[in-house]
């Protein structure tokens, strides 16, 4: 399903925030934005204006919230962290959405799940990487993603303290660009490597905090421990950084939106047996080369195992 055939009863047209003023300029252009891969499409998709909307109300909560001397959090019963702006962000994007689409349902990594009546449901994490937030780090942000009917058909991911913003709608195609700047768009794509090698991988855990069995999945596929990397593994395959990530962990709101940037760059995403479940708490995003060969290590590590 492409996001055009995602119809949804009311939107409310975007509107630009002031929040955008109150960012510093980013960075120069990306060499990749300076090529033929700039974005030329005039007209935005109203459910795509819709996520950049909902993503400057969450930048402007975890900006104000945050602290380079890091920000109090709390444990949850999984023993990851939890913060007061994680759940303000979701909270505000929830309450904006029902104003703007309030037949959709919503999905709130800390806040739960709304039900909607029309097949729409926004899937959001409102911080992505809330050890680094609470950390007083910079390498955080916000995921958005729209299903329909089951499939995902739009993904933001967020960074306003890295000043960069990546996107993609279903048949659309990926993009990225600085948060203060969104009409200076790149064309994303993933890299062309066909054997996987260590220092283009990244994995969650990290290899230290592996299990014996995924160590050994990780050096098969890989030939060697790669190194740890930081927010975000999905982002880096999309711009062809990475030529995979593999995750032992993550849930609905992790992968919904990053799983489409990565497909709309070109690249693939499925679960540890090759399906395209959100919800196995695996994942594994590649260039799509490389896959087969993840796909077969994933499945002997499970066989020495049994």
């Amino acid at each position: 399903m492409r996001l055009a055939e995602c119809a949804n009863v009311r939107r409310e047209p975007h509107t630009a925030d002031a929040f955008r003023d109150t960012l510093e300029p980013g960075p120069p252009p990306l060499a990749s934005e300076q090529s033929s891969g700039r974005c030329e499409t005039a007209a935005v998709h109203p459910d795509l204006e819709l996520a950049f909307r909902l993503a400057d109300i969450a930048d402007a909560i975890t900006v104000g919230l945050w602290s380079p001397s890091g920000v109090a959090s709390t444990a949850k019963a999984d023993d990851s962290p939890v913060t007061a702006a994680d759940v303000a962000a979701e909270h505000a994007m929830r309450v904006h959405v029902a104003g703007s689409c309030p037949d959709d349902g919503f999905l709130g990594e800390e806040i739960g799940e709304v039900g909607g009546t029309n097949g729409r449901r926004w899937i959001v994490d409102g911080i992505d990487g809330t050890r680094f937030f609470a950390a007083g780090q910079a390498t955080w942000g916000t995921l958005i993603a729209l299903e329909c009917d089951g499939t995902i058909v739009l993904g933001l991911s967020s960074s306003p303290l890295q000043h960069r913003r990546w996107w993609a709608s279903r048949g659309g195609g990926a993009f990225t660009g600085w948060a203060t700047d969104v009409s200076a768009a790149a064309r994303l794509h993933v890299s062309e490597v066909r054997t996987g090698r260590s220092a283009r991988v990244a994995t969650l855990p990290s290899f230290e905090r592996m299990t014996t069995m995924q160590q050994r999945i990780i050096e098969r596929c890989c030939g060697a421990a790669p190194s740890d990397r930081p927010w975000s593994h999905q982002n880096g395959v999309a711009e062809g950084e990475l030529d995979a990530c593999v995750w032992f962990g993550g849930d609905i709101w992790d992968h919904a939106a990053p799983s489409i940037i990565v497909e709309e760059a070109g690249g693939r995403f499925t679960d540890h047996r090759g399906g395209t479940r959100l919800d196995t708490r695996t994942a594994i995003y590649s260039n799509g080369l490389v896959h087969d060969e993840i796909l077969a290590a994933v499945a002997a590590g499970r066989k020495v195992e049994r």
